[in-house]
């Protein structure tokens, strides 16, 4: 059976379109709209070219397609025509289309991707489909929901009303509060806007919303009371104060304080000791490691794609299960383009770029890196979800603080408040990070030891944590093989790792959008397969 799952921006609210094939219980095919158009978000778009992308990869048709499972149960009235109109335009063929929950997508994103038997699923987001959120227990007999959880208490629209006030975009920038609250501290009274009790919390409401519908996601969602409650919100673009930080610090301390009430709750109604979760709250990584610590948590998964763009997988999940299929766990998340040596040359000719090409990349990227190069790393299919997994890659030297600075002058140009991330071997990460089991997604933060955070100076944050990813060498071999050899150069089996694209684009998809990325900002080099790109020397002065 042939399952397609979309999840389809049909307002400017929405955002984050992608698709996902499974076939025969074989998830196939990822795509993100905006890897495609190049507009980071893809806000209100449809996702024309992540399924034109599906199909291919699989060598189907839209005739091919038994059943189409999208999101938006609780409007499927008012969103069905729209959905077939697009089908029948687009592709020419509309399938079979069945609705499901947005939260319940969230659960299944996350309990049929985890492995595990049974399992806690909590899914909690700003809203979708009049929910902020559901509590439930995965099995194999399915997922039973045991509590929906209502907008008016929605932590994750508190959390991007606050990412506003901050300067910030809502559900886009939150991931910036979360590495602000780290420089912050305590004093800033934010009582008036969650109230926590030792069994759950409560929104207040009158901090937020309009007597009149608000149109765009750039809209604040914030009204004159949170005003009346915290002063004057920092406009986009002015410097960052102690008090903003002490905000950040408040807020993430508040949604911390939420989220362990939930897992609390839902570990006291079902005694297990294993959780999934999905939905944009749970990307909050530092929240997560909370979380992690829990003494009744001994298994945690969240979903690498865990906000919206991951509801086209947790789709064709649920309609998969639902049909019978037996699903095959993949493991990893590289399910995205590939291009092959031929692609890869057509695109170095089209730009006139010189290149070398390599026998073994991965060693002479370990040597460029250990001599303090920047290097964009473009290899195999891309990674679903926001974070670059050692695919679609810019990686560098971990050692020195001045390369946090160097990458964030030449090539991100962003805030100097946001940490970098280590990649590093699986099996020497329990050596490098308090940790003990392995993290391939950058979904939980973990204590760097002591003895390790001088070596490790441009990935730990402030507060000695670091956005972990353990690198496995059965999943990614060459990934592995790079930071080994680094490791062999340097001592430190770790590397940089960050997304290959510059500020305010999506993560480069294409060939021609590495070298594009690549020719536009501070890189010294760019790994395109085997092929090495480098720059000329600037003359001297």
């Amino acid at each position: 059976m042939n399952v397609l799952g979309i999840h389809c921006a049909f307002s400017h609210l929405n955002h984050d379109p992608s698709a996902a094939l499974i076939c025969d219980g074989k998830l196939i095919a990822l795509g993100e709209e905006e890897r495609f158009t190049r507009i980071k978000g893809a806000r209100g778009l449809l996702p024309f070219f992540s399924i034109r992308f599906c199909l291919k990869q699989a060598g189907l048709k839209m005739e091919d397609i038994d059943l189409v499972v999208s999101t938006g149960e609780t409007i499927k009235e008012q969103l069905d025509n729209n959905v077939k109109l697009f089908f029948k335009h687009y592709f020419g063929v509309v399938p079979p289309i069945q609705y499901i929950n947005h939260q319940f997508s969230h659960l299944a994103s996350a309990f049929f991707y985890s492995g595990f038997d049974r399992s806690m699923c909590i899914s909690y987001d700003g809203r979708g489909d009049d929910l902020s959120g559901m509590l439930a227990v995965g099995s194999s007999k399915g997922i039973k929901v045991l509590e929906k959880m209502p907008i008016k208490d929605s932590v994750g629209l508190f959390y991007c009303a606050v990412t506003q006030f901050l300067g910030f975009r809502q559900a886009q920038d939150e991931y910036k509060v979360m590495g602000l609250a780290s420089f912050g501290k305590e004093g800033e009274d934010i009582s008036s806007l969650v109230r926590i009790s030792d069994d759950g919390y409560s929104v207040r409401q009158e901090n937020f919303g309009h007597p009149f519908p608000i149109r765009t996601l750039d809209e604040p969602i914030y009204n004159e009371n949170l005003i009346r409650a915290l002063g004057t919100p920092r406009r986009f673009g002015e410097p960052i104060t102690d008090r903003h930080r002490n905000l950040a610090f408040a807020v993430q301390r508040s949604l911390e304080e939420c989220v362990v009430r939930l897992v609390k709750r839902l570990h006291a109604k079902t005694g297990l000791d294993s959780l999934c979760i999905a939905g944009g709250v749970g990307l909050n990584c530092s929240a997560n490691r909370i979380i992690h610590q829990l003494p009744f948590i001994k298994r945690l998964f969240v979903q690498p794609a865990a906000s919206d763009r991951g509801l086209c997988l947790g789709n064709a999940l649920v309609g998969a299960y639902e049909n019978g299929e037996k699903i095959e766990l993949p493991g990893h998340v590289f399910f995205g383009p590939s291009y092959t040596n031929g692609q890869l040359l057509s695109a170095l000719k089209l730009t006139g770029q010189d290149y070398i090409e390599l026998p073994d990349p991965g060693t002479k990227a370990a040597e460029m890196l250990a001599e303090g190069k920047i290097i964009g790393w473009f290899q195999g299919r891309s990674e679903f979800g926001p974070r670059a997994l050692g695919n679609r890659s810019i990686l560098a030297d971990p050692r020195s603080i001045k390369m946090k600075d160097e990458i964030n002058a030449r090539i991100k140009f962003r805030e100097e408040f946001r940490p970098f991330a280590p990649a590093v071997l699986e099996e020497r990460a329990s050596e490098v990070f308090e940790m003990d089991q392995p993290s391939p997604y950058m979904t939980v933060t973990f204590t760097v030891r002591p003895h390790w955070v001088e070596k490790l100076q441009a990935v730990t944050h402030v507060d000695k944590t670091a956005r972990v990813q353990t690198v496995s060498k059965e999943t990614n071999p060459l990934f592995h093989g790079l930071i080994a050899a680094f490791g062999r150069l340097t001592g430190v089996p770790v590397v940089l790792n960050t997304s290959f694209n510059a500020r305010g684009e999506p993560i480069v998809e294409t060939p021609l959008d590495a070298l594009a990325t690549f020719s536009s900002v501070g890189m010294d080099a760019l790994f395109l397969g085997p092929y090495l790109i480098t720059k000329p020397k600037p003359p001297r002065r």
